[in-house]
């Protein structure tokens, strides 16, 4: 009976597939305008490509502000590449895994990821997966020294116990959503009042899955966990099942976690949803045709890295997603690299289109509306530059570098166009830009 109840539960409210914000909500919720296709170009007006500290900039959407340039630092690792190899993006991939040591985005005693560091010490099911993914890529690289304390066997083991032991919540015998590395409970601070969360869940799957296509010696452990658990995730695929009427590439992606532990149920789901986006009709964005549809940047990158045997129509969605970002910088001389994260006021989400047809919109965690300059995340142009290596992307990247601090711990997660930075260091800016170099490294053999 239990079992019934939540799944009836789940079917009526969990499919809404928008990922849980950590962080305060945003105050300002002034719709934001649409964008302008008669804009003048102006892609080689630098003027705004400064650096600030001036929090109130973050509202100037129409003018531009004088800026005082910083001192100039020296060419990131991009800017001082004659030509973008893979050496390169081993160098990459190693600035990035500098966030995942113990002490930095990892607890050193329990071996447990943290969000967003040591200020942010506790993690979810969707942070486990960014940390397993994140593993297979820097072993695949070559940057985990093996037989130490901290090889990729040692890491994983580390996960896997906890998921095996993990306290649970004793009413539904699902996880929390936040649990705190350092104990390895609950984390009191952060909970919702879901029964599960799907979100979180369906992202953990995929990086189980790619962990046993990387190692099949983990095949039994790993079905332990998700088949054979205690948790009951069987219970869950009715309605992962129901969303395959869904146009959003977050229910792609999470979707396709599922259906690699349930394909006789469940593979037909995510194609289905590709076919939604791409029936739904188009909108024109500065000369760009986007499916009318909920696109984000990363989902949409972590399901080209990351799910196996890529559909066609997942890779014709990106490259529409990046020529359509091209182009808006080719009209206004604004960079875009739309994706979700750590903004002034919060966690916000950067909707290139959303499924009324609007385009470059901005919202808080409830989906409101937010009027402020639009974040470039670094895991975004560095994830462009890792697909199409085209002087946009690396120009982008390039801007990043100049604007964000060394990463000596990993990357930041990013900065506007008028140079205000995002200096949060996190696991997702990090976990994309490893998923990102192994990809250019895989194929550009």
């Amino acid at each position: 009976m239990t079992v019934v109840a939540i799944v009836a539960v789940l079917l009526i409210s969990v499919f809404a597939f928008l990922p849980k914000q950590i962080g305060s909500k945003a105050t300002v919720v002034v719709p934001q305008s649409s964008d302008n296709p008669t804009a003048t170009p102006s892609p080689t007006s630098g003027s705004k490509h400064a650096s600030s500290s001036n929090i109130d900039q973050w509202f100037n959407l129409n003018e531009e502000v004088p800026q005082t340039p910083s001192p100039p630092r020296p060419p990131g690792i991009i800017g001082s590449a004659q030509t973008i190899n893979n050496t390169v993006w081993k160098e990459v991939a190693a600035d990035a895994w500098a966030y995942f040591q113990p002490g930095i985005g990892v607890d050193s005693k329990t071996g447990l990821p943290y969000a967003g560091g040591p200020s942010c010490a506790y993690f979810t099911d969707w942070d486990l997966g960014v940390y397993i993914q994140a593993a297979i890529d820097a072993q695949k690289i070559g940057l985990i020294s093996n037989d130490s304390a901290w090889d990729f066997s040692a890491r994983i083991n580390d996960v896997l116990t906890f998921l095996e032991t993990r306290p649970l919540n004793t009413t539904t015998n699902y996880p929390f959503q936040f649990y705190e590395a350092a104990t390895e409970q609950e984390y009191t601070l952060l909970q919702s009042n879901e029964i599960v969360d799907v979100v979180d869940t369906g992202r953990l799957f995929v990086a189980l899955n790619n962990l046993i296509n990387f190692n099949s010696s983990l095949t039994t452990r790993v079905d332990n966990i998700v088949l054979n658990g205690r948790s009951n995730y069987a219970a869950l695929v009715p309605s992962i099942a129901s969303s395959a009427d869904s146009n959003s590439i977050y229910a792609y992606y999470v979707d396709s976690g599922f259906a690699s532990f349930w394909p006789d149920q469940l593979s037909n789901v995510p194609s289905e949803i590709l076919s939604n986006i791409f029936s739904g009709g188009t909108n024109i964005t500065y000369g760009v045709s986007l499916p009318i549809s909920s696109i984000t940047g990363d989902p949409l990158l972590c399901s080209v890295f990351e799910l196996n045997n890529n559909d066609s129509r997942l890779m014709a969605l990106s490259w529409q997603v990046y020529a359509a970002s091209d182009a808006y910088y080719c009209a206004t001389g604004d960079y875009v690299a739309y994706g979700e994260g750590n903004g002034p006021f919060g966690y916000m989400y950067e909707w290139v289109i959303m499924p009324n047809g609007d385009t470059w919109n901005i919202t808080d965690g409830s989906g409101a509306y937010l009027n402020i300059n639009p974040i470039i995340y670094t895991k975004i142009a560095f994830s462009f530059l890792a697909l199409y290596n085209t002087s946009f992307a690396r120009s982008m990247a390039v801007y990043l570098e100049e604007c964000l601090p060394t990463p000596t711990n990993g990357y930041s997660d990013g900065v506007d166009n008028y140079g205000n930075a995002v200096k949060d260091v996190g696991s997702n800016t990090n976990g994309l830009i490893l998923d990102a170099a192994q990809y250019y490294i895989q194929n550009n053999p």
